[in-house]
């Protein structure tokens, strides 16, 4: 048996909970582990082919209820043949509307036995007052949970008897989702021109004198990992999707899990 943990996570809220998932499977079957990050470009250009001895745990942020777009090409090409799969939504403490269930119909489409799926929550991209600091020490737990519930049904190779929360046909996703937006204004005065935004973004949308290539995907990783805060949105529209998420939706929600 290979447990392969696969994540898409420009902030590493996701790859977190991946982890704490990942780390019971693996204390549970003790079997060989392979991590694939799929947030560097690079890494989405490949194929990746599963078989029955094979589990996958794979996590993504949710975009705007779904799936994020960018991540379509590589899940296209996925090859289950089989693989057992335990799938993870990891939502900004809005909603996570479609995402699991659109998740979880692309592994079974591509010959994945969906075993378990959960849907946790990270500090969202545009604000720290909603989801602030999270995945926090118990959504750790949480996750370690769901990783003790899942493995069971791995181990029996049955799939998902819950079912997930979701609508077919999915949310539509508008073009503010899919189309480009402006990268997070830079503070010239505080960058120190370390180039941590240009390693960290996974569209390779920022050049190496620090210019907007007209691909950003708003992940917020050049914003949260610059050491100097040299980086925000500035974008109107950004702006006033924050300003309603600060104000509906900063209750603390909770992990659900489905197996």
């Amino acid at each position: 048996m290979k447990l392969t943990l696969m994540y898409f996570s420009p902030t590493h809220t996701t790859k977190k909970v991946v982890g704490a998932v990942g780390k019971v499977l693996f204390e549970k079957f003790l079997c060989h582990t392979e991590v694939v990050d799929l947030t560097p470009a690079l890494a989405r250009e490949r194929e990746y082919v599963f078989g029955e001895d094979d589990v996958v745990v794979f996590g993504a942020p949710v975009y705007g209820g779904r799936v994020p777009p960018l991540l379509a090409p590589v899940l296209s090409k996925l090859q289950g043949n089989g693989a057992r799969a335990v799938v993870l939504s990891v939502y900004g403490n809005r909603d996570y509307d479609d995402a699991l269930l659109e998740t979880a119909d692309i592994f079974a489409e591509k010959g994945f036995l969906v075993c378990a799926a959960g849907a946790f929550i990270g500090e969202h991209s545009y604000s720290d007052k909603v989801g602030g600091g999270r995945p926090d020490r118990d959504d750790i737990v949480a996750a370690q949970s769901f990783g003790i519930i899942a493995a069971v049904k791995v181990k029996a190779g049955k799939p998902i008897a819950k079912p997930l929360r979701g609508n077919r046909p999915y949310k539509e996703l508008g073009a503010s989702m899919t189309a480009p937006k402006p990268a997070p204004a830079l503070d010239a005065e505080k960058c120190t021109r370390c180039g941590r935004c240009v390693s960290v973004c996974p569209v390779n949308n920022i050049a190496a004198d620090l210019t907007d290539r007209g691909a950003c995907i708003a992940c917020a990783a050049c914003v949260k990992f610059c050491p100097q805060r040299a980086r925000e949105f500035a974008d109107e529209h950004i702006a006033a999707v924050r300003e309603k998420l600060e104000k509906n939706c900063t209750v603390r929600r909770s992990p659900e899990f489905f197996v």
